[in-house]
């Protein structure tokens, strides 16, 4: 059943009570408090009314860019699934609200790529075009811990170089 706000709960209380469901359905912690944390401020954004149609515009905007490419709904494995298709997850980073959580550090996946890029022809002196798949797929699943998300990252750079 989906952890919902009660109406007499504060904040802390509601977000204390989510955390340890969440990781009971599966979730690890920090997923579990980003989920958590969305559903709250969801509760509180509902809250609001608006009599200007941009502000409420705007309230939207600011809660979607919160938790841009944080993926909410699907259980996470590790960070694999935690982010939204076309961004992979680097480590976790400070949720930006003051509240001390982590949250998966969620980045576009052509960025991640560029970032290897940059790397690897800083330690081999190579040219890409000519960086074996195999090598690429083995090197950055031991980077990332997911041979997905090396596939991905891989795949971008072999889409610009070429192979």
């Amino acid at each position: 059943m989906p952890v919902k706000p009660r109406p007499s709960e504060t904040q802390e209380e509601f977000i204390s009570r989510c955390i340890g469901e969440e990781i009971t359905a599966g979730y690890e912690q920090s997923q579990a408090a980003a989920i958590c944390y969305s559903k709250w401020d969801r509760k509180e954004l509902s809250k609001q009314k608006f009599s200007d149609p941009l502000k409420r515009v705007q309230s939207k905007l600011n809660f979607e860019k919160k938790y841009e490419g944080i993926n909410l709904q699907e259980p996470a494995e590790g960070l694999e699934d935690a982010c939204w298709e076309g961004y992979v997850a680097v480590g976790l980073k400070p949720a930006g609200d003051g509240s001390g959580r982590m949250v998966p550090n969620c980045v576009p996946i052509e960025t991640e790529a560029s970032k290897v890029e940059m790397e690897l022809e800083k330690q081999c002196m190579c040219n890409l075009a000519e960086y074996d798949w195999d090598t690429c797929v083995l090197e950055q699943t031991d980077r990332y811990g997911s041979k997905d998300i090396a596939e991905k990252v891989c795949g971008m750079i072999k889409s610009k170089y070429g192979a």
